[in-house]
């Protein structure tokens, strides 16, 4: 990849990873739940299943999944089932001794980028947009992945960030868990508008 291909791909992972989605909404509203340093573990998870799912991707699950069938079918009936899973996890998360609902773990996060139809429009848009067939594809793969693993860390945590500091600005009383609970809603809205838009 020449750098008249890297800036504009660079400058794709940023707007598509930095924008709100299903994965930076539940960021923000954990970080506002529990603080961003409680967000770090599901971070993780989700940048490491995303480097998977994105080297799958260059191999070719994009197209299948792009053609529609039963596959495809599933994994929409999942992305949504898990959605509203985590909305309700965010819901329910809570800070301090009171607390009864544990921070949402490694494992939990690994599941946000697979099962989020954003994730998968970025990885299939930006693979066919900005690399080319003839490349080699272990290359290419690794730096799609790479790309959007960069991007995810860096805005996964900021939205985390943000999400603390509306927590320090409102404090617990009402204005916060509107918040709380619209993050949950835009998460569950913005994954069955993508899927609706997907057909």
């Amino acid at each position: 990849m020449d750098f008249s291909t890297l800036l504009p791909f660079m400058l794709f992972v940023a707007v598509m990873t930095g924008t709100p989605g299903p994965g930076n909404l539940a960021f923000m509203a954990i970080g506002a739940q529990i603080g961003a340093k409680a967000a770090l573990r599901p971070i993780l998870g989700a940048v490491l299943s995303a480097i998977g799912m994105n080297i799958l991707i260059a191999y070719g699950l994009g197209a299948v999944l792009s053609n529609g069938g039963w596959l495809t079918w599933l994994l929409k009936g999942a992305s949504m089932a898990y959605m509203l899973y985590l909305a309700w996890r965010v819901l329910t998360l809570s800070k301090g001794e009171a607390g009864t609902a544990k921070p949402l773990s490694f494992w939990e996060g690994t599941l946000i980028h697979p099962l989020s139809p954003k994730t998968w429009a970025m990885g299939v848009i930006g693979y066919s947009v900005y690399f080319t067939p003839t490349g080699p594809l272990w290359d290419e793969a690794l730096f799609l992945a790479a790309g959007f693993a960069m991007g995810g860390l860096v805005f996964h945590s900021s939205w985390a960030l943000a999400g603390a500091a509306i927590m320090r600005m409102l404090g617990r009383g009402r204005a916060f868990h509107v918040f709380t609970t619209s993050m949950a809603i835009l998460m569950v809205g913005s994954t069955a508008w993508s899927l609706w838009l997907q057909g």
